[in-house]
């Protein structure tokens, strides 16, 4: 796994500059920057820190969450605010997407 790559999409799908991040998880901005172009690797602590600040838990971080675009993590953290009901309209008009390229 590229934790940098991860950090960066996550963030991005947060619709957060990486000084907004670094801010909010106690880091300097040349750090997380240097984190995310995979120049350096985050202590267990940073990341922590990291995932905290992105509002999701480490074990999300390495496991729940698969590697997506930003733009799907997106859509999905939207779909999470959704009602059952409007889950499964949403569901359905996705669905015609799918059936017209089969």
């Amino acid at each position: 796994m590229d934790i940098g790559k991860r950090i960066r999409n996550l963030r991005e799908s947060k619709k957060l500059k990486v000084t907004e991040l670094a801010k909010k998880s106690f880091i300097s901005q040349p750090y997380l920057s240097d984190i995310e172009k995979g120049k350096t690797q985050p202590s267990i602590d940073t990341l922590k820190a990291i995932c905290n600040a992105l509002e999701i838990g480490i074990g999300d971080f390495f496991g729940k969450l698969p590697e997506l675009s930003p733009t799907i993590i997106q859509l999905i953290n939207d779909a999470k605010k959704l009602t059952d009901e409007e889950v499964k309209s949403l569901g359905a008009f996705i669905a015609t997407f799918v059936k017209e390229r089969e």
